[in-house]
């Protein structure tokens, strides 16, 4: 009768045993499993991060290259409007800021006019 009793524990305890090394095989599987579905996500949000990347980076692209043929442009009309002045325009502009710069050349000095020998 004990070794019928100790027969039994026996038996159970190797059921609780191979039960034990079933339920870690399990869990086993199952850590791998859900490690190889994070390593799919993760890869998957990479991806996505570097599309978003290549998207963003040629967004910027196209609108600095849009900025840059603005300025272009309005430095265009600017040069164009700028040959457009006379020389006689210019002439009276640079005498105008001459006069501001040498100040001792309107009272001392002949004016520009005597120095270019207009006047005689």
């Amino acid at each position: 009768m004990e070794n019928d009793i100790l027969s039994k524990v026996i038996e159970v305890e190797k059921e609780i045993q191979e039960r034990l090394r079933e339920e870690k095989e399990k869990a086993h599987e199952w850590l791998v499993g859900v490690k190889k579905e994070i390593e799919r996500d993760i890869s998957l949000q990479e991806e996505q991060l570097r599309e978003s990347y290549t998207r963003g980076r040629e967004d910027a692209k196209t609108e600095a290259e849009k900025e840059a043929e603005r300025i272009v442009k309005d430095a265009a009309t600017l040069a164009e409007r700028y040959r457009q002045i006379s020389d006689e325009t210019l002439e009276k502009i640079v005498k105008k800021h001459l006069v501001k710069i040498l100040p001792a050349h309107s009272t001392t000095s002949p004016s520009a006019e005597e120095s270019s020998g207009t006047i005689p």
